[in-house]
């Protein structure tokens, strides 16, 4: 969400400095017209046309996606769509990137060591956390730390350390896609 207002704000900055310093802006009130004169004449100087700049927002959709996407698999996850959002934001990384490690580590949180929260297949199932948002937090810092040199972190990135399959990048980033189309 901070990635859309930042970038919302600097097109509005931009367009706002631009139409500032233009010397081309075109008072509403008045009309173009045509005048013969030479180049740089006063007359030249006064009557310029003005660019209109039209800038839309785009409504962050994101969460209604997600919770979509993880609704129709059955996951316990879909309630954390909104968390999922927040941390992948804090921490810089695609907000699709840990729901589609959660698909094929855990069948998006189905299939999870009794009480561990753990759908990441994080220390290779072997870590328990204290409920699902506390994992997707600590996995997220993890992810960043250690792979953040790596721009952009992607599974085709991550996937040779994070996991043993050599098809774990491959299945990650087709749930990405998935979560994509919803």
């Amino acid at each position: 969400m901070w990635n859309i207002l930042i970038r919302v704000f600097a097109l509005v900055f931009i367009t706002i400095s631009a139409i500032l310093t233009s010397p081309t802006i075109l008072n509403s009130k008045q009309e173009p017209q045509a005048y013969e004169g030479e180049v740089g004449s006063d007359v030249q100087k006064k009557n310029t046309l003005a660019t209109i700049v039209t800038i839309k927002a785009k409504k962050d959709n994101r969460k209604q996606r997600l919770e979509t996407y993880l609704t129709s698999n059955g996951s316990p996850l879909a309630p954390y769509s909104r968390e999922f959002i927040k941390i992948a934001d804090k921490y810089g990384l695609d907000w699709r990137l840990l729901p589609a490690i959660a698909g094929v580590e855990s069948t998006f949180g189905l299939y999870v060591p009794s009480g561990s929260y753990n759908p990441y297949g994080w220390n290779n199932g072997n870590f328990y956390f204290r409920n699902w948002v506390a994992s997707t937090d600590y996995v997220a810092s993890q992810i960043k730390s250690r792979w953040g040199s790596l721009a952009p972190i992607t599974p085709w990135n991550i996937g040779p350390s994070y996991a043993a399959s050599p098809t774990w990048a491959y299945r990650v980033s087709k749930y990405m896609g998935a979560v994509s189309l919803n």
